[in-house]
């Protein structure tokens, strides 16, 4: 009976999906926020649905140290992060989080940091915050990264780096891309500074078979349902070739769904389904001159699986 516990435990760790939610301001009742807002009570309500739901509050740094070294998830676990450094937070989100004694993760947009932006944090405030959380990198000039050529990626980072270096004495372990705008140029681009894990707000959960170089995230505003985001589950998609230019062919592979069916989103308006044979594998053609700029894929199953794909541009 023991070693057969023992090896739920394990089963229930090694194939554990972990949720990573996303949230920028707080109690912000002006118009141009009402979309990334959470006021206090929402925000109170959704930390306690998680914590009902049987949810454990971990760092962020537990989750991408378990994908690259053991590949074993804590099972039921949820990671708080906090994009751009907004003063709302350090006024509303902060206590809640320090006085409940949840971990989180702030990450910062450096140059209204340092430049005393009026709706942003103070230095100061961010090395306190830093005493009870993560501080990681949000770019520094916070633009859509794939508008930028390499050259200017590398600029904008190594200055944020620098910053980073004066105001708190460290080097980020984490990015996440602004906008949730990337592709494959970008990632890789970033990729080469060194990340232990970079940031998405693609949605969807957390697994084994995640990149950490695209880990998703829910982003969560006043009316997200914690109870929603918590059952969004992920779908090992397995790009295995893509070839063509203006009309690409596209081979891969589904792993952990059984159906005979997914979607896949490539741009606005271009829904399709794809067939499954035995193995889960399907093909498809994507007009790359139709496809969003970012050049992602999106595969859905309707058992709130989703992973988000990133292909080639020729």
């Amino acid at each position: 009976m023991r070693y057969f516990l023992s090896l739920l435990l394990f089963c229930a760790s090694l194939f554990a999906d972990a949720h990573i939610f996303c949230y920028h301001g707080f109690d912000d009742t002006r118009a141009k926020y009402r979309h990334t807002t959470v006021s206090s009570k929402a925000f109170l309500n959704q930390i306690n649905t998680i914590k009902a739901d049987g949810k454990k509050f971990v760092p962020l740094s537990s989750i991408v140290t378990a994908l690259k070294t053991s590949k074993q998830l804590e099972p039921n676990v949820v990671s708080l992060t906090i994009d751009d450094a907004y003063k709302s937070f350090y006024q509303v989100g902060f206590p809640i989080l320090r006085d409940a004694k949840i971990p989180f993760t702030l990450l910062v947009y450096v140059e209204a940091v340092d430049g005393r932006f009026g709706d942003y944090m103070t230095w100061d405030q961010v090395r306190e915050v830093a005493k009870y959380g993560e501080v990681a990198l949000h770019s520094y000039a916070h633009k859509d990264l794939t508008k930028l050529s390499k050259a200017q990626l590398i600029d904008d980072t190594v200055l944020a780096f620098k910053k980073f270096e004066k105001e708190l004495g460290m080097r980020p372990k984490y990015y996440a891309y602004p906008f949730g705008f990337y592709n494959l140029e970008t990632k890789n681009t970033l990729k080469a500074f060194g990340f232990d894990a970079i940031l998405t707000v693609d949605g969807g959960a957390i697994n084994e078979f995640s990149d950490v170089f695209s880990l998703e995230r829910v982003p969560a505003s006043e009316n997200t349902s914690a109870n929603m985001a918590l059952s969004l589950k992920p779908l090992d998609v397995i790009i295995e070739s893509q070839s063509g230019n203006d009309l690409k062919t596209i081979k891969g592979r589904v792993k952990n769904f059984d159906g005979k069916q997914i979607k896949m989103f490539t741009a606005k308006g271009d829904v399709r389904v794809l067939e499954l044979d035995k193995d889960g594998a399907f093909e498809t053609q994507v007009d790359m001159k139709k496809i969003n700029a970012r050049h992602r894929l999106v595969f859905k199953a309707d058992n709130n699986r989703y992973r988000t794909k990133l292909i080639e541009k020729d």
